[in-house]
């Protein structure tokens, strides 16, 4: 299992945890488009349909995820939301080890993902306008311990248990060309900032 994205966030003294804070916030912007960029990659397990909406017929309310995503082994579709909390309350979400830690998310679009892990005649899944079958649900969090995702998949009926510092790993170990130019861009972005505000001028 890789650790390479919990060795950058790592915190030793208060200088490290205001960096962490820094560092978590600059991540989060573009962690999800990371994921597409996995998912578009032939060589990852699952490619991305896009955005699901399910219905639970309370009301007709729906609510949106993050993604639908297909297996490309089997041909299945799992309903799909990321969690990647990183430096929030001392990191205490950021490695998923215990099944207790998806309780910390009450909103009811994450009830409604985990109810869509056991598929019944109640929800509805749309991507795109069109109702699509599904077979169950993936969750997506930042790091993930082995006993965490056994023990999330046994309680919860997921598919599968993604961590997005494993994805990172994989694109990097796969030399992924979209992946380098997303991290180069952002990184170009971010110089230009920090150039621009020393020089007190517009880039």
């Amino acid at each position: 299992m890789s650790e390479r994205l919990r060795d950058i966030f790592k915190s030793r003294s208060p200088a490290d945890r205001e960096r962490a804070k820094f560092l978590s916030r600059a991540f989060g912007i573009f962690s999800e488009k990371i994921v597409s960029v996995w998912t578009g990659d032939e060589r990852s397990p699952y490619e991305n349909l896009g955005r699901p909406t399910i219905k639970t017929g309370e009301g007709g309310r729906g609510y949106t995820l993050d993604f639908a995503l297909r297996e490309r082994a089997s041909g299945r579709v799992y309903v799909s939301e990321m969690k990647c909390e990183i430096e929030f309350q001392n990191f205490k979400f950021f490695v998923l080890e215990h099944v207790s830690q998806l309780d910390h998310h009450k909103k009811p679009a994450f009830e409604a993902f985990q109810r869509a892990a056991r598929p019944t005649v109640h929800q509805t899944i749309f991507v795109e306008g069109k109702s699509i079958d599904t077979d169950g649900a993936i969750l997506i969090w930042g790091a993930v311990a082995p006993e965490g995702r056994d023990g999330a998949i046994r309680a919860k009926g997921f598919h599968d248990v993604l961590s997005v510092e494993q994805i990172c790993a994989d694109l990097a170990s796969w030399k992924c060309v979209r992946y380098a130019a997303l991290i180069e861009q952002r990184q170009k972005w971010c110089n230009e900032l920090f150039t621009s505000l020393l020089e007190g001028r517009a880039s």
